[in-house]
């Protein structure tokens, strides 16, 4: 464990977990030891996507992607949609019209966790690391008294 480790297994574990939705932890794991990072955080970080998080996930990345991609909030077009008789066609013809702006938000919800988790891991890494040096300062002022 030490200060670039540690931020990478946070950004490489937030990121895969958000964008591989199963077997993630060992994925990022595997992925954490070329990459030099904690296999430990790594895999830690994965596990806040879970099958309790997932949906709500993925429904933020599909509204984030509708909007990064300027569609309408009704992503089928209801006439294309009408060419298909049975209701596993058109749940099919939906999956395939919502696919895109899924996969765009989904990659920039990833992206945006990992910057965001490497960021603030650093940050926190940082301050513990100058309070501990501070804490040592005062104790040597008090011993030198």
């Amino acid at each position: 464990m030490h200060r670039r480790s540690v931020p990478r297994g946070v950004a490489l574990g937030l990121g895969i977990g958000i964008i591989i939705p199963f077997m993630h932890t060992l994925l990022a794991a595997l992925l954490a030891i070329p990459l030099r990072a904690n296999v430990a955080f790594a895999a830690a970080f994965t596990l806040l996507v879970n099958p309790l998080t997932i949906p709500p996930v993925y429904y933020l990345a599909y509204r984030m992607g509708l909007w990064e991609m300027h569609a309408d909030a009704a992503v089928t077009n209801p006439m294309a949609a009408q060419h298909f008789s049975s209701e596993l066609s058109r749940f099919l013809f939906w999956i395939h019209e919502a696919s895109g702006p899924i996969a765009l938000g989904v990659l920039t919800l990833a992206v945006t966790a990992a910057v965001t988790g490497y960021v603030l891991t650093a940050l926190l890494w940082r301050l513990l690391l100058v309070s501990k040096i501070r804490r040592k300062r005062r104790a040597r002022s008090r011993l030198s008294l």
